[in-house]
C-alpha cells in the first residue's frame, strides 16, 4: 500500500508508527557499526516498547547483547533475548525491518509471540515473499536500501545478492547507485533520509507501478 500523494519526511515519519520507525532506526545503527542492517522491536498490547534488538552477528566483542558475535545474533533473536521467560508474549507484536528468517520465525512461534510484522521482504532470499500489508512503500524502499548498502559495504558491489537484487528490486538498486554511500552514514536515520527523501518516494512509486503492471 502506498499513498498517492508523496508525504514529506516529517509527516511520513509521524505516520510510520513505532514498530516501523524504530526497527528501521536499529537497522541504520547496524549499518553504522558495519553489520547487516536489520532491526527489530517487540511492542505490548498498547503499542509500547518492550524490547529491541539489531543484527549483531558481525559486531566485534564488547557489546551488551547476549548473543553478540554469534551466528544466531539476528535482530529478532536479540530482541527476544531481552524478554523474561515469565512474560506473556501472546499479546505482543514483534516488528522487524525485514521478514524474519526461518530461525527467527521459529523462535517467535516457540516463544509465543502473538503477532509478527515486518517492513520489507528479505532481499537475501532467492524468491522474496510478498510485500507486507499495511506498510507504506517508501518504508520498504528504506529498509532494502539500508540492507543492500550493508551488503555492498561488506562484500562489494559485485556481490551475488546485489546482482540478484538488480533484477528483483531494480528501483531500490537504482536509488542505491544514485546516492553516495556516506549519505547513509549520518548520526540518525532521519538525517540520512532528509536529502534523498524525494528519491525514496519516487522509487516507491515506480516500484508500485511495476508491480501493478
Amino acid at each position: 500500500m502506498m499513498c498517492a500523494m508523496a508525504l514529506d519526511l516529517s509527516s511520513a515519519w509521524g505516520d510510520g508508527g513505532l514498530g516501523v520507525c524504530r526497527s528501521l532506526e536499529l537497522a541504520h545503527q547496524s549499518l553504522l557499526c558495519g553489520g547487516l542492517p536489520v532491526g527489530a522491536v517487540v511492542l505490548d498490547l498498547d503499542g509500547e516498547l518492550v524490547a529491541e534488538g539489531r543484527n549483531r552477528a558481525y559486531d566485534p566483542p564488547g557489546g551488551d547483547d547476549r548473543l553478540q558475535g554469534s551466528p544466531i545474533a539476528h535482530a529478532e533473536m536479540n530482541a527476544l533475548a531481552r524478554i523474561a521467560t515469565s512474560a506473556d508474549m501472546s499479546t505482543m507484536t514483534l516488528w522487524s525491518s525485514h521478514q524474519p528468517c526461518a530461525m527467527c520465525a521459529a523462535a517467535c512461534e516457540f516463544t509465543g509471540v502473538g503477532s509478527v510484522r515486518f517492513v520489507a521482504p528479505d532481499p537475501s532470499d532467492d524468491q522474496p515473499g510478498p510485500d507486507p500489508s499495511g506498510v507504506e512503500g517508501h518504508w520498504l524502499i528504506v529498509a532494502n536500501v539500508l540492507f543492500l548498502e550493508g551488503v555492498r559495504a561488506y562484500s562489494g558491489a559485485s556481490a551475488p545478492m546485489l546482482v540478484r537484487a538488480r533484477g528483483l528490486e531494480p528501483e531500490t538498486i537504482d536509488l542505491l547507485d544514485a546516492i553516495a554511500p556516506q549519505q547513509l552514514r549520518t548520526a540518525t536515520l532521519q538525517e540520512a533520509l532528509g536529502p534523498i527523501w524525494h528519491q525514496v518516494v519516487s522509487a516507491a512509486q515506480r516500484r508500485q507501478h511495476r508491480i501493478d503492471g
